[in-house]
């Protein structure tokens, strides 16, 4: 059997934990070579509090202050087999109707909707969009849980304590501003810079 080559992950950002007065977590989906430090990352921000938008990505795999972990749906033994993965995704996220109304829905309702389409198109196992699906709203380590008990790989992050707002607004070009209280840490300051303006981060 062929080695996998590259593979696709939910990755997921913040703790989600409304008990402890979270916002639900950022979850996009990557795609990437097995190895490789960084990802290409598929997902909606919502970057001005009125409407989405998708913002597909290149960013750290699991090199990120910010993640809480990722949980692998599948592995791909080709480029071709990633490449087709990516172009669906990327098709999905062009189409407006794809993406919920603010206030409405959130960018793990997008990410559900996509994982439903790749199991459509057989790029992800039967049943992984209501996996997904049933993964709406739950904090991060319920998500944890349910991977692993599923059987599913989860990748832990780095485990910063993290908590933010679902729409992740990964800041644009020209407008980094300071956000929440950041550790005396370089390396994590510029990560914050570099990500969500609607995100807090809590020290514990």
């Amino acid at each position: 059997m062929e080695t996998p080559t590259h593979a696709l992950s939910v990755n997921i950002y913040g703790r989600g934990d409304a008990t402890l007065g979270d916002g639900p977590s950022h979850i996009g989906i990557a795609v990437y070579e097995v190895g490789a430090r960084t990802c290409e990352i598929h997902h909606i921000r919502n970057p001005n509090d009125t409407d989405f938008i998708y913002d597909p990505r290149t960013q750290p795999l699991q090199d990120d202050s910010v993640l809480r972990g990722r949980c692998e749906l599948t592995a791909f033994r080709s480029v071709e087999q990633k490449d087709h993965a990516a172009r669906l995704l990327s098709n999905f996220g062009r189409n407006d109707t794809n993406i919920p109304e603010f206030g409405v829905g959130n960018c793990q309702d997008w990410v559900a909707k996509a994982i439903q389409m790749l199991e459509k198109a057989g790029v992800v196992p039967s049943g992984e969009g209501q996996f997904w699906d049933d993964m709406i709203n739950l904090s991060t380590e319920a998500m944890q849980d349910r991977c692993v008990r599923s059987g599913r790989t989860w990748i832990p992050g780095p485990e910063q304590v993290f908590e933010g707002e679902a729409d992740a607004r990964f800041v644009d070009k020209g407008d980094v501003k300071p956000v929440g209280k950041l550790m005396q840490n370089p390396a994590l300051r510029e990560r914050m810079l570099a990500l969500a303006g609607g995100f807090l981060l809590v020290i514990l």
